[in-house]
């Protein structure tokens, strides 16, 4: 392919991807319950990133390209919308390579579109239409321009795309009572207007995206530019703390060394550097001028995965480790300090930090799953949005026993674990008990509403405390005692309910717990309290009652 070909293909991936960062936050904002934990926009652009970031510089075709960018998109994939659109970037793929390369003509993106429809409907196992998939069927279905002009063919894709997303909320009820249209319907229009850019010669460009988080940290997002080789990682002493200056340090590193994805953290007289780099080796030796290390660590990333085991035919991966065969791993994603030391005390293996806008991606389990000396491995992915990344993670490892639990909530996963024996390591034989127990969870939390709206009858007022019942929004009111006590009676006037469990976060004070303790006991005299300080985010208490 001559490079002007290349460059066009990098100039589409390019400016998708920026497309979708660019309104990150709007797809974020589509959120149809009015808490803060849209996460739809920031799990698409962490999967594409991870996409563009794939792509090899020896790759030059438009499909070796494609390739790249979707193996690094499955790899890379977070939440339900990111593994939808991984599919989505796999089928296009494979149909742009059944017919041999990209093409406007009618019947050669019939075949691309009904390869990126059928990949798409293949990712999860009940498909439910005004979602991201109503918009690719529609594609499918409704693509009749009669085009040898690669725009006007992506033009009448786009009134497609966004027809079908306006129509969304015409076949999610839900949706309509939101007022909102499905964010990731929403974004894959975004994606194709991304593409119409490019090819009209005014493609998008991805930012480098900074955040600060605390004055000790700063977290400098992947440079989309490069194609970065080593996680470089050290612990070292400072030689003089005091003079120390941890601005000039980053921007030589970044600057000079053209370090990326750069993490500083400095305590006292210790420094921890975590940063992206092609030659590590300058890294080591500019920060050995100002401290001796006490640990360091650089791995080829380009490798990292196949590292923890061998990347097979048919996407799978494997392990030459010597297995535990006789006892079960657990592993749970879970979100706080205190949740986290309970799940070790239940019996958990090992901790993925995840949950409600923080989704660890498809790379990240299949890792994990490999570093395990284990043959039976449980997963509790402990959020609905990422069930489907622990599946597919699963579908890719090839030589172990790997269980899905589909826990929904902390809470489900909490009782799940309660209920497993790790010697049981024949999960298959008992996984439909343990299922049961943590499906017959009464549950809900409490957290504050975002925006203003009216849900189930309740009218719900921004800044207010909500309390979820299930899927149901049961309460609106001006404090969180209030809201909690009307969840905490809803929950234990099932008269099955013996035991009921408070996870509180760092927002409550021990005086509110104390008195939600009282008010329970008041309702039931005969009730068990458990009080469980969970340190999670986004949601000031997790609330359920068990049999």
């Amino acid at each position: 392919m001559p490079n002007k070909k290349r460059e066009m293909i990098m100039s589409v991936l390019e400016s998708i991807v920026a497309s979708i960062q660019n309104n990150k936050e709007k797809i974020n904002d589509l959120n149809v319950f009015p808490v803060p934990d849209g996460d739809t926009g920031s799990n698409m652009l962490a999967t594409l990133m991870s996409a563009w970031n794939n792509i090899s510089d020896a790759s030059t075709t438009d499909i070796e390209v494609l390739k790249d960018f979707s193996r690094g998109a499955l790899l890379g994939a977070r939440g339900n919308s990111g593994v939808i659109t991984s599919q989505i970037i796999k089928g296009f793929s494979e149909g742009v390579k059944k017919i041999g390369g990209l093409s406007s003509d009618i019947n050669d993106l019939r075949v691309i579109l009904r390869s990126t429809k059928e990949f798409a409907y293949k990712a999860v196992s009940n498909p439910v239409e005004g979602t991201i998939l109503s918009v690719v069927k529609a594609l499918d279905e409704k693509y009749e321009r009669e085009s040898t002009d690669l725009i006007s063919a992506f033009e009448h894709m786009a009134v497609i795309a966004h027809t079908a997303t306006d129509f969304t909320p015409e076949q999610l009820p839900v949706l309509k009572e939101a007022g909102v249209v499905d964010s990731g319907a929403y974004g894959l229009a975004l994606i194709i207007d991304g593409v119409i850019l490019a090819l009209k010669g005014e493609a998008l460009k991805i930012n480098e995206i900074s955040t600060n988080t605390t004055n000790e940290e700063e977290f400098r997002k992947a440079d989309a530019f490069k194609n970065i080789g080593y996680c470089t990682e050290f612990i070292m002493t400072l030689k003089n703390p005091e003079a120390f200056d941890v601005e000039d340090f980053k921007k030589h590193l970044v600057d000079e060394l053209k370090g990326d994805s750069l993490v500083i953290i400095k305590e006292e007289d210790i420094l921890k550097v975590h940063i992206h780099a092609k030659k590590p080796g300058t890294i080591f030796n500019f920060a050995q001028e100002h401290g001796e290390f006490s640990k360091i660590k650089s791995e080829n990333m380009a490798t990292q995965a196949e590292d923890a085991g061998h990347w097979v035919e048919g996407e799978k991966f494997t392990t030459s480790k010597k297995l535990h065969h006789h006892e079960l791993a657990i592993v749970a994603v879970s979100n706080g300090n205190g949740l986290d030391e309970e799940f070790r005390k239940a019996g958990v293996n090992h901790i993925v930090s995840g949950g409600q806008s923080m989704n660890p991606s498809v790379e990240e389990f299949v890792k994990l799953i490999n570093d395990l000396h284990y043959k039976n491995i449980v997963l509790l992915p402990n959020n609905s949005n990422i069930i489907l990344t622990a599946e597919t993670a699963k579908e890719m490892i090839e030589d172990k026993n790997v269980f899905v639990l589909p826990t929904k909530t902390l809470q489900q996963g909490l009782v799940a674990v309660y209920n497993i024996n790790k010697e049981m390591y024949d999960f298959h034989e008992y996984q439909d008990t343990v299922k049961e127990a943590f499906e017959n969870v009464i549950e809900g939390q409490i957290t504050i509403a975002v925006r203003d709206t009216e849900m189930n009858d309740i009218e719900v007022k921004k800044g207010e405390f909500i309390s979820i019942k299930g899927k149901e929004i049961i309460s609106s009111t001006k404090t969180i005692e209030e809201s909690a006590k009307i969840l905490i009676s809803k929950i234990i006037e099932n008269e099955n309910c013996e035991v009921l469990t408070i996870i509180y976060n760092d927002d409550v004070k021990t005086e509110q717990i104390d008195a939600l303790v009282e008010y329970a006991k008041n309702k039931n005299s005969d009730i068990e309290i458990e009080v469980i300080y969970g340190g999670q985010a986004v949601y000031h208490l997790l609330i359920f009652g068990e049999e």
